[in-house]
């Protein structure tokens, strides 16, 4: 009975080392992979339903760049040249995400087509994810979109207002992208 029982130790522990082994070996061969999801903003319905607010802006200046946990940030003054959802203060910091090692003035972002970097004297159409848009002292937005203003503001103002009353009535389902780690 005692050898039975230390016999059904070993090939227990001997089946739990091997297991450690394929695991640890075929942990080099593959990468972890994970999913990013969230609203899709290539489609300007669902960028106006899912945002805090939405307005056309000048870059005034950037006036921070910061790097923090393998992710970087810019924050730009702005002001509002004329807001389409949601209250705007006329001067705010918005920050945004850009690539990391940026230089004052030469900045850039993973996907510029929807999400461009804020240069001053420019007009940008921004979307505001989170944070405050009064534009009182040390507070900031966070913006998730942001995109030239190339209609100018009434050609903007029309566009939004559209946007705004579309049905967007897939809003709520959001697209996922394996990103691979490593």
């Amino acid at each position: 009975m005692i050898v039975r029982a230390w016999v059904g130790g070993c090939l227990a522990a001997g089946a739990l080392a091997a297991a450690a082994a394929w695991s640890t070996l075929g942990a080099h061969e593959t990468r972890p992979v994970h999913s990013v999801c969230g609203p899709d903003l290539s489609r300007d319905d669902v960028v106006a339903a899912k945002s805090k607010g939405v307005a056309v802006v000048e870059a005034v200046e950037n006036t921070r760049y910061r790097e923090d946990g393998g992710s970087a940030y810019l924050t730009t003054r702005v002001k509002t040249l004329e807001a389409f959802k949601g209250r705007f203060g006329d001067v705010l910091h918005i920050t945004q995400g850009v690539k990391n090692g940026g230089t004052p003035g030469r900045y850039a972002t993973e996907d510029p087509d929807r999400y461009a970097v804020l240069e001053p004297g420019r007009r940008y159409v921004v979307a505001v994810q989170s944070g405050s848009t009064t534009g009182s002292a040390g507070t900031e937005a966070w913006a998730w979109y942001a995109q030239p203003a190339q209609r100018g503001i009434a050609g903007e103002r029309d566009h939004w207002q559209q946007a705004l009353a579309g049905d967007a009535e897939d809003a709520e389902t959001t697209g996922c992208e394996d990103v691979h780690a490593g």
